[in-house]
């Protein structure tokens, strides 16, 4: 892909790579619109995977949402006192995907950003996974592709639903995206697959936005064309 495409395509870049403790940021940009700039990334996790002891059985993981989707956070006032990580912590909806990340030792990583947005899967989300695939990624061996469906999820930087148009994509790796579709005059915003239910729930850093689907960067990103 040359400059003029990506800048056609994508309306704001932040790049987070991380190696041990380092981590390198680039500026965020605002949050009020959409903006013209550089591709959107999602998290990038560069180090040794640490293979987990303990296994965590599906069983164990809640399949349903206790909250009314249009109730979650109503109970904790004011949200913006959260770190993204705290705040996913206190719905129950999202036990299932606190849980994963947990299980893929992404934390520390989540924790130590400046800025921050995720997508959360609903519990009922992970439902609609094939149960054999879930139960594949919660295998100790295969922690790294887990590592990469979670980091799907993540974003690092801070970013509302309004900045979000279709032109735009998030990139996974150099030559694979997720695509980003908004209708509705940008009330209805589907990244990766995955439509954002509950939007814009503002923690001290970052934004969680709520979504009805698992987004699975090996069914759903997009590979870039030889010479875009």
């Amino acid at each position: 892909m040359d400059d003029t495409t990506a800048m056609d395509e994508t309306t704001m870049s932040e790049t987070q790579s991380m190696a041990g403790d380092a981590v390198e940021e680039q500026p965020a940009a605002a949050t009020t619109a959409p903006m013209d700039a550089a591709p959107l990334r999602s998290l990038i996790i560069e180090r040794e995977i640490v293979v987990p002891v303990a296994t965590v059985a599906i069983t164990a993981l809640p399949m349903e949402n206790t909250v009314e989707i249009d109730e979650m956070f109503e109970d904790v006032g004011d949200t913006e006192q959260f770190k993204v990580m705290d705040l996913a912590r206190k719905s129950p909806n999202l036990t299932t995907f606190v849980k994963l990340i947990e299980q893929a030792n992404l934390v520390q990583d989540i924790e130590r950003l400046n800025e921050a947005t995720l997508f959360a899967p609903t519990n009922e989300a992970f439902a609609k996974m094939d149960k054999q695939k879930l139960e594949m990624l919660l295998m100790p061996d295969n922690q790294a592709q887990l590592m990469q469906l979670i980091q799907a999820h993540v974003l690092p930087s801070k970013v509302s639903s309004l900045q979000f148009n279709t032109t735009q994509r998030i990139e996974l790796t150099e030559d694979s995206y997720l695509p980003v579709d908004v209708t509705l005059g940008g009330t209805n915003v589907v990244v990766g697959g995955a439509t954002i239910v509950k939007n814009n729930i503002e923690a001290s850093n970052g934004f969680i936005h709520v979504v009805d689907t698992v987004i699975q960067p090996d069914e759903v990103a997009v590979e870039d064309a030889v010479g875009n």
